[in-house]
């Protein structure tokens, strides 16, 4: 580990047309101790050689043999750093050139500092955000701080956060050691969520910083509604309950699971909400497949998330009172978990 470096990764797959402004803002950065590694997830597209040949000078490329996923991806990316800073962005997200001075800048203010959050704005929407930060429900299901806001001002304020988007953040590197890296069975969607929770119950602080400015296209990759998103959506908020929560919320959270279930099939009469733009392009019975084999695969890996819940809560400094603390500073209801906007398409 080099003290003060900070190590930018970004993640590619098949990333041909929408990665070059993301590795052009990278190497405009005012910050100086930086280097920036590219994880190559087995993209069949010519980006990689494309990416070598106009980057290969600046840009360290580590290609996986296959298509690991993002959590599987940075820790790919971590392994081969030597920051004591982790900084993750994008490949479809871009951002200003003091955008790790700033991030850094506040989490070298207090090492109880384990991560930082920025201020994102949607690439293609003037003034609309895509996140500040993270937000949750009582079963698990995470959303992110003023997405889809237009930014009057309301987010301006530097302050606690309960953890950053994956989508543009900085890490501490003694935090993602101390937890253990991301799980690379989450592979992708709620990752952020999940180390995010686990270095809180060990202590550690996030931070929003509103000077740190990110542009980014909003599931660019993936769809903003697709049958693999709500699939890893689902699954992985049910399986940061079933690691993460104490035994009374993770009780609970069936309850509130219910509650935003419903939520989802009003959605679809009332055509609002992301349950409702996927009955759209798919199938409701199609949604009801997706459920099956959520808790049917989380019915397989059980024991492995049984064993993961044990280590968590056995190191963890949180209890009731602290989970009790953070729905009430970072949660949101059923209802807006479940109908929250989804971008219309242009």
């Amino acid at each position: 580990m080099t003290p003060g470096l900070v190590s930018t990764i970004v993640l590619n797959w098949n990333g041909k047309d929408i990665i070059f402004p993301c590795l052009n803002s990278l190497c405009k950065q005012t910050y100086p101790y930086h280097e920036i590694i590219l994880v190559d997830n087995a993209s069949t597209d010519g980006s990689v050689e494309l990416i070598e040949k106009e980057y290969g000078h600046v840009v360290t490329i580590v290609r996986n043999p296959k298509n690991l996923g993002f959590a599987e991806g940075v820790n790919t990316g971590i392994r081969n750093s030597r920051g004591e800073f982790i900084a993750l962005l994008n490949s479809d997200a871009t951002v200003k050139n003091n955008w790790l001075e700033q991030l850094v800048r506040k989490m070298q203010s207090s090492e109880s500092l384990g991560m930082c959050a920025c201020k994102v704005y949607l690439a293609d929407r003037e003034g609309i955000l895509d996140n500040t930060g993270e937000l949750f429900c009582r079963d698990g299901l995470n959303r992110t701080r003023g997405r889809l806001e237009p930014d009057t001002g309301q987010y301006d304020t530097s302050e606690d956060v309960l953890c950053p988007s994956g989508c543009a953040a900085l890490y501490r590197r003694k935090m993602l050691e101390d937890v253990g890296f991301f799980d690379k069975h989450f592979f992708a969607y709620g990752d952020d969520m999940d180390i995010g929770l686990r270095g809180r119950m060990l202590g550690y602080q996030a931070a929003y910083v509103s000077s740190a400015i990110a542009h980014h296209q909003l599931s660019a990759s993936s769809g903003l509604v697709s049958p693999l998103k709500a699939y890893y959506v689902e699954r992985n908020r049910l399986w940061i309950a079933i690691r993460c929560f104490p035994l009374y919320h993770l009780l609970l959270s069936p309850f509130y699971t219910g509650l935003r279930y419903f939520f989802h099939l009003k959605g679809i009469f009332t055509k609002k909400g992301p349950a409702s733009e996927f009955s759209k392009k798919s199938s409701p019975f199609r949604l009801l497949w997706i459920l099956f084999k959520v808790y049917a695969v989380t019915l397989f890996y059980l024991p492995y998330l049984l064993r993961e819940r044990f280590k968590i809560q056995k190191c963890s400094l949180w209890k009731k009172k602290e989970f009790e603390a953070c729905f009430k500073n970072y949660g949101i209801s059923p209802r807006e978990a479940a109908l929250n906007e989804v971008l219309s398409e242009k």
